[in-house]
C-alpha cells in the first residue's frame, strides 16, 4: 500500500544553480545541503501529506541561460517557490522575473546588493549581502592591517565590482592607497600576467574576489612566481576543492566566511554538520552545504505556513509570499529573519585565515574579533 506522501501529488520548488559549467562544484554544494533539507522534509512526511520535489534549473551561470532556465520553472512546472540561485548577474535577472510574474524567489548565495536593493516583493535572500559579509574583516583591516597600499584583482561581474566598491569605500576611510584595478573573466586560468604586475606594485594587501577555481589557480600561479602579500577574499573560496587544489601554498589568506564546522558551540549548527556528515561521509560541510540547506528550509517553513496548495498558483504564491516576510527560525548560519527589503539581517560573518594544522593541512580559523577569535 502507498504511503499518503508518495500517493499524493508533489509540492514542486524550484531551485536555479550553474550545475555544470565553472561553478558547477560550488553548486553542486548547495545541492547537497538542499538534499539533506528534502530528506528530512519528506522522511517526515513531507507537508500537508505530499512529497516535496525540487525541480533543478541549470544556469551555468549566465543570465541568458539562468533566465530561460527560471521561465521554465516559472511558467511550465508550476513551482510554487523558486529557491537557490549562485552568480550574482544571474541573480538580477531571474529574481526580476519572479517578482513581475508574482513568484517568490529566495536567493540563496549571491551576494550582489542590487538583488534586494530594488522594491521587489517578492525577492528574499537567506545569505548575507556583500556588504554584510565584509563588515567584519572591514573592521579587522581598520583595527589591525591599516594598511597604506592595496591592490584589486577582481573578477569581472557583479559579484566582483560590488565587493570592490565595498572595499575602496573602506580603503578611502583609512586612507589607503589604490595602487591598480585589475579583472578577470569567469572561467580565466592564465593570472600570470596580472600577477607579475603585482609584484612589480607591492601591495601591503590586495582583495581578491573569484569563484573557487579561479582563486586555488591564482594562490598556484602567485607561489610559481615567489609573489607574497596578504591576500583578503570571501568565504567562497575557502572550500573543501579550494585546499584540495591549493594545499599549504594557501596560508594566511584571509576573508570573511560563514563556515558552519567552525560555529560548533551553537547547537544547531553542529546537528546541521553532524546530519550532513552522515548523509555525506568524508565530505566537507562548507559555507555553500549550509547556505543551501537553510535556503530550502526557509522556503519549506514558509510553505507550511501558508497553508495546503489549493492549485490557484497565483494566490498560493502570493500567501507563500506573506509567510516569508514573517520568517523567524534558527538554521545552520543562525537566526534567520528578513528585513523590510526581503535581506536577511541577522546572519554575521567571521573573519578567517586559512592555518595549517600538524600536518600542514590547510583550514580555516576565526581569527577577529578578540572574543570570537578561535585563533591568534
Amino acid at each position: 500500500i502507498a504511503s499518503p506522501v508518495l500517493g499524493a501529488e508533489t509540492i514542486k520548488i524550484g531551485i536555479l544553480g550553474p550545475f555544470t559549467g565553472s561553478l558547477a562544484f560550488n553548486a553542486g554544494e548547495m545541492k547537497k545541503g538542499m538534499e539533506l533539507a528534502l530528506d528530512e522534509t519528506n522522511a517526515k512526511g513531507g507537508l500537508f501529506g505530499q512529497k516535496i520535489e525540487l525541480i533543478y534549473g541549470d544556469s551555468e551561470a549566465k543570465p541568458d541561460k539562468g533566465l530561460a532556465a527560471v521561465k521554465k520553472m516559472v511558467t511550465r512546472d508550476n513551482v510554487l517557490v523558486v529557491g537557490g540561485g549562485y552568480a550574482s548577474s544571474v541573480n538580477i535577472a531571474t529574481s526580476e522575473f519572479c517578482h513581475n510574474e508574482g513568484c517568490p524567489n529566495v536567493v540563496a548565495i549571491a551576494i550582489s546588493p542590487t538583488i534586494t536593493s530594488r522594491g521587489y516583493d517578492f525577492v528574499f535572500r537567506t545569505s548575507p549581502n556583500s556588504p554584510q559579509f565584509l563588515e567584519g574583516i572591514n573592521k579587522w583591516l581598520a583595527d589591525v592591517k591599516r594598511p597604506k597600499t592595496v591592490a584589486f584583482f577582481m573578477e569581472n561581474s557583479d559579484y566582483g565590482r560590488d565587493g570592490q566598491k565595498i572595499w575602496e569605500a573602506q580603503c578611502e576611510k583609512l586612507g589607503a592607497k589604490v595602487l591598480d584595478r585589475l579583472y578577470f573573466e569567469i572561467g580565466s586560468t592564465d593570472f600570470t600576467a596580472p600577477i607579475s604586475k603585482l609584484k612589480d606594485l607591492k601591495p601591503e594587501v590586495v582583495f581578491n574576489i573569484a569563484s573557487t577555481t579561479e582563486a586555488a589557480l591564482i594562490q598556484k600561479q602567485a607561489k610559481e612566481l615567489n609573489y607574497y602579500t596578504q591576500w583578503i577574499g570571501v568565504g567562497g573560496q575557502f572550500t573543501q576543492a579550494f585546499f584540495e587544489m591549493t594545499g599549504p601554498i594557501s596560508e594566511y589568506a584571509m576573508g570573511s566566511s560563514l563556515e558552519p564546522t567552525k560555529a560548533m558551540k551553537d547547537p544547531v549548527t553542529a546537528a546541521f554538520v553532524k546530519a550532513y556528515e552522515a548523509k555525506y561521509p568524508g565530505s566537507r560541510p562548507g559555507i555553500f552545504s549550509s547556505q543551501g540547506y537553510d535556503n530550502l528550509m526557509v522556503i519549506l517553513d514558509a510553505v507550511k505556513r501558508a497553508g495546503k496548495p489549493t492549485g490557484n498558483l497565483s494566490a498560493d504564491r502570493k500567501k507563500i509570499r506573506d509567510a516569508l516576510v514573517a520568517t523567524d527560525m534558527r538554521l545552520s548560519q543562525g537566526p534567520i529573519r528578513f528585513d523590510k527589503t526581503g535581506q536577511v539581517d541577522t546572519v554575521i560573518p567571521s573573519p578567517v585565515q586559512v592555518q595549517l594544522d600538524a600536518n600542514c593541512k590547510p583550514d580555516t580559523q576565526i581569527i577577529y574579533p578578540p572574543e570570537r577569535a578561535a585563533a591568534d
